[in-house]
C-alpha cells in the first residue's frame, strides 16, 4: 500500500468514528410512553406550555446595497423555550409569533455573508438583545448582513515550489475571556498548486499562518496509534511534515507566519474590506531543524505519565497555532518526543485520571535545533483548596442547602496545556471544580501550581439566582483578601482556610441612554469601570459592560462598592473593555460615578445620535 493510500485510509477511519454525527435518539409519539423511561409519559399537547401572545418581525438586508436578503436564516432564543428558527422570503421579510415575554437575541445568516446579531454596528462588536412583552408585536426588527472577505494565496517549500496539503489559518486578535489574543477566522488546505483559498471573514485585520504538520495535529493521538508499526507519515517532500511522533526527522516545516517568519511579532497584518478579495498573500514554509527531547519522570503509577511540550511563544490560540507535542513513559520512566521544533517550551508531565490522584511536574526549556536530554521530572500530588460559603445577610434568610452552588478556581494566567492527549480536556485550565455541600463546606481538587482565582456560581435553592439573591462580597485565603488578586498554589501544599463571603446587599446601576433630542438610544454599549487602576484586568469584578435595549434603557449589576468611570460607546469590540490600553484611551471623556454597598443607582447619559 502506497503511502498516500495509507493516509487516505488512517484519515477515513479516524474522521468515521469521534467525528461523525450521531443520529438523535428517535423519539415516540406524543402520548406514547418514552423508550428510555417507560414509566414516565411523554408530553402530550393538552399538558405542553401554552404558545405566548407576542412575536418580532423585520427584514433581513444586505448592508452594502440596502437590498433585501432571501432565504436567510433568522434565529430566535430566549424566553426560556431555547431557540426558534425562520427564513426570510423573497423580499426578505421574516417573523416569529408565539412569543412569550422576555429577552431575547436575534441572529440572521446566509452564506457568503457574515452572520449578523440583532443591535450591532459592526460584525465584530457585541449585539443587543430585545425586550419583550406579553401581547407586544415588534415588527422593524431589521438586521443588515455584510458579505464576507476573501484572503488567498500560494504557500511554497523552501525552494519556492508548491507546497501541497499545508494547512494555512487565517487569524484575528479577539478578546477571550478579557486577554487579546490571536484566534482563528477560518482555514483552508493548499491544493496541487499550494493555492489556499480562506472566505466568509469579517472586515478587519487578519494574520495568516501556515502549517505542515497541522492535520496530523487535529487528529491527535488516534491517528499516531494507527500510524504505530507503519512508519511516520510525511506530510511535504521528503517526509517533513507529522512533527512530535513517527520516525526522526533531522529537520521539517515549522509552523510559518506571512510573509514567512516564525512569530507573531513579526508578522504582515493583512486588511480585509467589506466583501473584498485580496489575493496574492503568498509567502514560504520555514524548514528549521527538529531536536528531540528525553529524560525521565519519576513519581508515576507505573501505566505510564503522560508528557506535554506546550509552545510558550506564542499567544496565537487554535489547534494549528502552537500546537502541543506529546507522548508517554515507557516502563522504566523514560521519554522521548521527536521532532520539535526550535522555540520556548514547558514539559508537562502529568499522571492519574478521574479515580486515581493526579500528579504532575512543570519544566520550561529552550530548544535550539539540539537535541535535549536528561531531564530530571519529579511528580508532585496536584493541590486541593477547600473552605466554607458564608453569608452576610441584611435580612434574606441564609440558604438551608447550599450544595446548588458550584465553586471553580480559574488560573489567573492560565497554562496553554490544551485539551489534547494527556491534556485532561481542561483545555489549559486546571481543576475541575464542583458543587459545595449541604453545609456550605466544598473542596477542589486537582489544580495547579500558581494564582487562582476562586470564583462562585448557582443558585440558592428555591431562593432565585445567586446574581439576584446573593452575591460574592469577599474570598479570605488565611484570612487575607484574595477576592481579586487570587490564592497562590504552591507545589505539594493544598490550601484548606478558604471563605467565601456571600452577601444579599447588591449593587444596581441602571438608566436611559438619550441623545441631544431626548430620544432614547438602542444598541450603545455602557461600560462602567473602577477608577483605580489596578483592577483593569482580564475578568475583573470592577469592570462591567451592558448593552442599551429598543427602549434605550440599561442595567449593570452587582459591581463592588468603589468609585468607578461610566463610558457610553458606540464602537468597541466584544471584551475590548478588559484591555488597560482602551480604558487608558477613554477614561478622559467618561463621567465619574461612586457605588455604596447595597446601592440602587438611576443614572440617565448622553450618547451619540
Amino acid at each position: 500500500m502506497q503511502r498516500s493510500d495509507l493516509l487516505a485510509a488512517v484519515l477515513a477511519l479516524t474522521i468515521a468514528g469521534p467525528l461523525a454525527p450521531q443520529a438523535p435518539p428517535s423519539q415516540p409519539p406524543q402520548g406514547q410512553p418514552s423508550r428510555q423511561n417507560p414509566q414516565m409519559p411523554a408530553r402530550d399537547a393538552q399538558t405542553q406550555t401554552p404558545a405566548g401572545t407576542s412575536a418580532i418581525g423585520g427584514r433581513i438586508l444586505s448592508s452594502d446595497t440596502g437590498r433585501p436578503v432571501k432565504r436567510a436564516r433568522v434565529f430566535v432564543t430566549g424566553g426560556g423555550r431555547g431557540g426558534r428558527t425562520t427564513t426570510t422570503d423573497d423580499q426578505g421579510v421574516y417573523s416569529i409569533t408565539g412569543l412569550v415575554a422576555g429577552t431575547y437575541t436575534i441572529t440572521a445568516s446566509k452564506n457568503g455573508f457574515v452572520d449578523a446579531v440583532y443591535g450591532q454596528r459592526h460584525p465584530t462588536q457585541p449585539g443587543t438583545a430585545l425586550q419583550l412583552s406579553d401581547n407586544q408585536q415588534l415588527t422593524n426588527v431589521d438586521l443588515r448582513l455584510t458579505r464576507g472577505g476573501v484572503i488567498t494565496g500560494r504557500v511554497l517549500d523552501e525552494d519556492g515550489e508548491a507546497l501541497t496539503g499545508a494547512i494555512v489559518t487565517v487569524q484575528r486578535y479577539q478578546y477571550v475571556r478579557g486577554d487579546r489574543q490571536l484566534t482563528p477566522a477560518g482555514s483552508a488546505q493548499t491544493d496541487d498548486r499550494g493555492v489556499y483559498r480562506v472566505f466568509n471573514l469579517p472586515p478587519g485585520d487578519y494574520y495568516i499562518s501556515g502549517n505542515v504538520n497541522g492535520l496530523g495535529q487535529l487528529l491527535g493521538r488516534g491517528l499516531q496509534q494507527l500510524a504505530t508499526g507503519i512508519g511516520a507519515l510525511g506530510g511535504g517532500r521528503g517526509g517533513r511534515g507529522f512533527g512530535g511522533f513517527g520516525e526522526t526527522e533531522p529537520s521539517g516545516y515549522a509552523p510559518t507566519y506571512y510573509p514567512g517568519v516564525g512569530s507573531v511579532s513579526e508578522a504582515g497584518r493583512v486588511s480585509v474590506a467589506p466583501g473584498q478579495e485580496v489575493a496574492g498573500i503568498d509567502f514560504q514554509i520555514q524548514l528549521v531543524p527538529f531536536a528531540s527531547v528525553s529524560g525521565i519522570v519519576a513519581g508515576g503509577d507505573g501505566n505510564g505519565v503522560s508528557v506535554m511540550l506546550a509552545p510558550q511563544d506564542t499567544n496565537a490560540r487554535g489547534p494549528l497555532a502552537g500546537a502541543v507535542l506529546s507522548g508517554r513513559t515507557m516502563q522504566d520512566g523514560g521519554f522521548m518526543i521527536a521532532n520539535v521544533p526550535p522555540g520556548r517550551y514547558l514539559v508537562v508531565a502529568r499522571s492519574g485520571g478521574r479515580q486515581n490522584e493526579q500528579r504532575i511536574a512543570l519544566q520550561p526549556i529552550v530548544v535550539n535545533g539540539q537535541n535535549i536530554g536528561g531531564l530530571a521530572l519529579v511528580l508532585q500530588p496536584e493541590i486541593t483548596v477547600s473552605g466554607n460559603i458564608v453569608v452576610e445577610s441584611s435580612g434574606t434568610p441564609a440558604p438551608t442547602d447550599y450544595s446548588t452552588f458550584r465553586i471553580d478556581a480559574p488560573e489567573v494566567n492560565p497554562l496553554p496545556l490544551g485539551g489534547g492527549p494527556g491534556g485532561g480536556g481542561r483545555g489549559g485550565g486546571s481543576g475541575t471544580g464542583g458543587r459545595a455541600a449541604a453545609n456550605g463546606s466544598f473542596q477542589l481538587p486537582n489544580l495547579l501550581p500558581g494564582r487562582h482565582y476562586i470564583r462562585i456560581s448557582g443558585q440558592p435553592g428555591s431562593q432565585g439566582l445567586i446574581r439576584a439573591q446573593w452575591n460574592l462580597k469577599a474570598v479570605l485565603a488565611g484570612g487575607q483578601d484574595v477576592t481579586d488578586t487570587g490564592v497562590e498554589l504552591k507545589p505539594g501544599q493544598n490550601v484548606d482556610n478558604v471563605t467565601i463571603v456571600l452577601t444579599d446587599r447588591s449593587t444596581a446601576v441602571s438608566g436611559t441612554v438619550r441623545n441631544a433630542s431626548s430620544q432614547p438610544v438602542p444598541a450603545l454599549s455602557v461600560i462602567a469601570f473602577s477608577a483605580d487602576p489596578q483592577f483593569w484586568n482580564a475578568q475583573s469584578r470592577y469592570i462591567q459592560a451592558g448593552r442599551t435595549d429598543q427602549n434605550g434603557a440599561y442595567t449593570l449589576r452587582g459591581l463592588p462598592p468603589g468609585d468607578y468611570f461610566v463610558l457610553v460607546t458606540d464602537n468597541v469590540e466584544q471584551g475590548e473593555w478588559y484591555d488597560p490600553a482602551f480604558l487608558e484611551q477613554v477614561r478622559q471623556g467618561a463621567m465619574r460615578m461612586s457605588l455604596n454597598d447595597g446601592e440602587q443607582k438611576t443614572l440617565d447619559l448622553s450618547g451619540p445620535s
